[in-house]
């Protein structure tokens, strides 16, 4: 009977996730929220459709799985390249939002000050996996608010788990008697430290030889064994189960094959997410929220309001434009899955009433909610506010006044486009200046000899103090797809006959840009696949001209073709013809041809095969419309031309001999 009833409620679990992920999605609403709301509807304190035995099981195992994949996404090396202004920005964060909550519950509660800073710190998280599954489905990862965004996600992290590892502690000492409780904390701390150094080096070879003899699906097992087993180890020390899974994710992140483990993992991964928010959602007590709805309702606009304002501040504070640091603000706004698992270990430690933890858990799903809402809003509401209250006074790098300069590039962006093309423009000595609004990546154009304005190109100030009045092009090369349509949008209106070229990531992107009046788009994929057709043409024989002509083609019908858009068939049918009826190759004429010796009348190529020698290439030196009488000499190059079957025929009948 119990196996019957583990089986019903993973079929209105999992049921439930379905119907709620497809009805969102015709609603154009996250996913996450609809499982929140689920999790509520048909829990113990909804509908009763699970009972709450069974609640806390399954959001323990939902989240030792999330918790796990987290601490396996948690890899050193983006810490490492954040830099010194992301780790400023993540830590005023958490410090202003933590500081601020702490002194606002002290004026109006009688908690003691540890409660008021645990919440404080929960507050002060957002939630990784709604902020990542937002910023995904927008295609917003790799733009300047997605970076910092997830930068600051990642410190939050780190900082969470050092939190979550001393809590668990405090309450594994808790749980037994007095100065003993506290003696058995510190002696699995000191047995945890060198099992972790041992696991640091021998998973990476565990892992290898399981790659090596056992293939993918004994990865995906072993990834699964190790969440399984940090969870139980912990659980064995007192320590949170969901800890353990992330500090085993922690220890397999740090190993070579941690990419391919990812990649296995990472099919489960929505699973796990659906499964944990709706086992959240259940265990969300509706009772106590409603008897205190007007408080907390209150209490999720102020803080999401609070905790906007505050984050914008920390960017702001590290040196980011103010309408990014909105944008990182309204993002980051909803408080974290982390902050129930913070929680639940402050009650287990003593440190939080249960009344105050089940408060927590409805504040935190009810920030959830509204901020996955406000997502959308992020950049129209950053655009608006910045562009009344942000005086974005633009900053020059050391170098000539680009203002000064008189039919010059402005490139906006120097990742790998922008820096490619500086250089180029410079080698070519063209006059160009630069605006970006990263400091670092500013700093090393500087160094690299570029005239540098710091600030957002998304306001015409900074525009115009780049000289754009008299600029003879604009290029903008960066990944924020709203900001690039902004950008080419306000110079086309105010120079409607300047040449825009702007690069997009998306497909979507090229018709609006185009009628925003850019004069040129190319989306990266598709010149990447253009190059690779080109090349594959010249690999057939195919004449420059003509490959030339083909990617002419492509481009001038905005990559229609690629993009599955009927492109103009007359100009496609003449293209087709020119390609079946010319092209060009070069033949080595071998010592034992049968052509050897003899003059072209007497190969007479044209009449046999069509295909006619319009250059003869000998010891280097070409001759052009050679004569009939010519002599053909053993190691000549033969320059034939004619359609593409002539020239086989041609080849053919001058490699086995004459007729």
């Amino acid at each position: 009977m119990t196996e019957i009833s583990f089986l019903r409620e993973g079929v209105l679990v999992f049921g439930a996730a379905i119907l709620t992920a497809w009805l969102f999605r015709i609603l154009r609403a996250p996913s996450i929220m609809g499982f929140l709301i689920a999790g509520m509807a048909i829990g113990p304190w909804g509908w009763q459709l699970v009972p709450a035995e069974s609640v806390e099981h399954l959001a323990e195992f939902g989240l030792v799985l999330l918790l796990f994949t987290v601490g396996l996404e948690l890899s050193p090396e983006p810490l490492m390249r954040a830099g010194r202004r992301l780790l400023m920005a993540a830590l005023l964060q958490i410090g202003l939002t933590a500081g601020v909550t702490t002194a606002v519950l002290g004026l109006f509660t009688a908690l003691p000050f540890s409660t008021r800073l645990i919440l404080g710190v929960a507050v002060s998280l957002s939630s990784t996996a709604i902020t990542l599954k937002l910023l995904s489905d927008r295609g917003e990862v790799h733009s300047s608010m997605g970076f910092i965004s997830t930068g600051v996600l990642l410190l939050q992290d780190v900082v969470v788990i050092a939190i979550l590892l001393g809590l668990s502690m405090m309450s594994g000492a808790k749980a037994e008697a007095g100065g003993s409780g506290l003696l058995w904390g510190v002696l699995g701390l000191l047995i945890t430290v060198p099992v972790l150094i041992a696991a640091r080096w021998g998973l990476p070879w565990v892992l290898d030889q399981i790659s090596r003899h056992g293939g993918r699906e004994l990865i995906t097992l072993f990834a699964v064994l190790m969440a399984c087993a940090g969870a139980w180890l912990a659980s064995v020390l007192g320590w949170s189960p969901a800890l353990g899974a992330c500090i085993a994710g922690l220890l397999l992140a740090g190993a070579d094959q941690r990419h391919q483990l990812v990649a296995e993992i990472t099919p489960f991964r929505d699973v796990f997410n659906a499964m944990f928010f709706i086992s959240l959602g259940m265990v969300v007590n509706l009772g106590t929220f409603l008897d205190h709805f007007a408080l907390m309702a209150a209490l999720i606009v102020v803080t999401l309001l609070g905790k906007t304002v505050l984050t914008a501040g920390a960017v702001l504070v590290s040196g980011w434009p103010m309408r990014i640091g909105l944008q990182v603000g309204i993002v980051l706004c909803s408080v974290s899955e982390f902050s129930y698992v913070l929680g639940f270990q402050a009650n287990q430690a003593g440190l939080l009433p249960e009344e105050a933890l089940d408060l927590l858990l409805a504040f935190a799903v009810g920030t959830m909610i509204l901020g996955a809402l406000l997502f959308p809003a992020a950049r129209p509401v950053a655009a608006v506010v910045a562009g009344r209250f942000g005086g974005s006074a633009p900053r020059k790098e050391p170098g000539h006044a680009a203002s000064q300069h008189k039919d010059h590039v402005v490139i906006i962006g120097y990742g790998f486009t922008g820096s490619n093309l500086a250089h180029m423009l410079r080698d070519a000595h063209i006059p160009h200046c630069l605006i970006e609004m990263n400091v670092g990546t500013a700093r090393a154009a500087q160094k690299d000899g570029v005239t540098v304005i710091m600030g957002d190109a998304t306001r015409m100030s900074i525009l115009e103090h780049a000289g754009i009045d008299t600029a003879r092009a604009l290029v903008v090369a960066v990944n924020d797809h709203q900001a690039t349509q902004r950008i080419v949008g306000q110079v086309s209106a105010r120079r409607p006959e300047l040449y825009v070229l702007a690069r997009t990531n998306f497909v979507r992107d090229i018709d609006r840009l185009y009628q925003l009046g850019a004069k040129l788009v190319i989306p990266q994929d598709f010149e990447t696949s253009v190059e690779v057709a080109a090349h594959v043409l010249r690999q057939f024989g195919v004449p420059d001209n003509i490959v030339e002509a083909q990617i002419a083609s492509v481009r001038a019908g905005g990559y229609g073709m690629l993009r599955g858009k009927p492109t103009d068939r007359a100009s496609t049918a003449e293209l087709v013809k020119i390609l079946e009826r010319t092209a060009t190759q070069t033949y080595y004429l071998a010592e034992d041809s049968a052509a050897s010796g003899k003059t072209i009348a007497e190969v007479n190529l044209r009449a046999v095969t069509g295909c006619m020698i319009i250059a003869v290439v000998r010891a280097g030196k070409p001759t052009t419309n050679p004569s009939p009488d010519f002599q053909l000499l053993p190691n000549d190059v033969l320059v034939l031309v004619g359609a593409h079957q002539q020239i086989e025929a041609g080849k053919g009948h001058l490699q086995r001999g004459l007729r």
